[in-house]
């Protein structure tokens, strides 16, 4: 399976909802995704932090680094080739990463299943 596919499927399991995922690989030389997706809780967005760490491991993937692990509104997960950003709904509209990426290709989510 691959780490984008993992790591959707993750956002997926713990009901997460708004996912975004921009394909990255024309445009960063760091990175080859950049996941957005929202939590209804913090109790929510620490468990996409265990769903994400705990699904790569079982595919044998690096262990994610993360920023914000104490964070109540938004957390950063680098994946390596993936990065990933949930916020609450709030935090999620004040910062409106999707504005800065307007214009760059989503992957088809439902692909991806």
């Amino acid at each position: 399976m691959t780490k984008i596919k993992v790591i959707i499927n993750a956002l997926e399991d713990i009901n997460t909802f708004d996912i975004i995922a921009y394909d990255m690989r024309e445009i960063s030389p760091f990175f080859d995704y950049f996941v957005i997706s929202s939590a209804t809780s913090d109790r929510q967005l620490q468990a996409a932090i265990s769903h994400i760490s705990n699904d790569l491991a079982k595919e044998k993937f690096d262990s994610p680094k993360v920023e914000g692990k104490d964070s109540k509104s938004w957390i950063l997960v680098d994946a390596g080739d993936v990065i990933i950003n949930v916020f609450t709904k709030e935090e999620r509209e004040y910062y409106n990463l999707e504005k800065m990426w307007a214009g760059i290709e989503t992957v088809d989510i439902q692909k991806l299943k």
